[in-house]
């Protein structure tokens, strides 16, 4: 089973997110665990809950630190069978990922295997490579790299 966490230093609120999820075909059921988010008829399963800050690794809380500019305070956890980026659930958490980013300031996804992406609502996950510093440039040719698309 492959864990990831949304986390923001906002409020999620979940009834905003299920409804959201809902109007893009997602079905939600609660079970003992969470909440299994799914579409009709496919292996897309995902099982989402309440993201205990306490029991995530300290690389991860100072990845989304750096990023969100506070501390987590708040994410869900997003259990699925599959790798990342490869199995069929991975759309699903991508879509709950940008369902959670609509309804807060900023949230980023931390896949538990030093990766930390920022969520974008309508693009979805920002990889590293976009928002990093190139080693050995300044912050201005970074800026220019950004701005120019390359």
């Amino acid at each position: 089973m492959t864990a990831v966490s949304v986390l923001t230093a906002a409020r999620i609120n979940r009834r905003r997110v299920d409804r959201r999820l809902a109007r893009a075909g997602y079905t939600a059921v609660a079970q003992d665990d969470g909440i299994r988010v799914s579409r009709s008829g496919s292996g897309d399963a995902v099982t989402v809950s309440t993201t205990d800050l306490a029991d995530l690794p300290g690389p991860s809380l100072d990845a989304a630190r750096r990023l969100l500019g506070l501390s987590p305070s708040n994410g869900v956890t997003c259990r699925f069978d599959g790798a990342l980026g490869e199995s069929d659930a991975w759309v699903t958490v991508v879509d709950i990922a940008r369902a959670v980013a609509t309804e807060v300031p900023l949230a980023v996804l931390d896949d538990h295997a030093g990766t930390t992406y920022l969520i974008h609502a309508g693009r979805g996950l920002v990889p590293p490579e976009e928002y990093e510093p190139l080693p050995g440039t300044t912050r201005s040719t970074d800026f220019l790299r950004r701005l120019l698309g390359n």
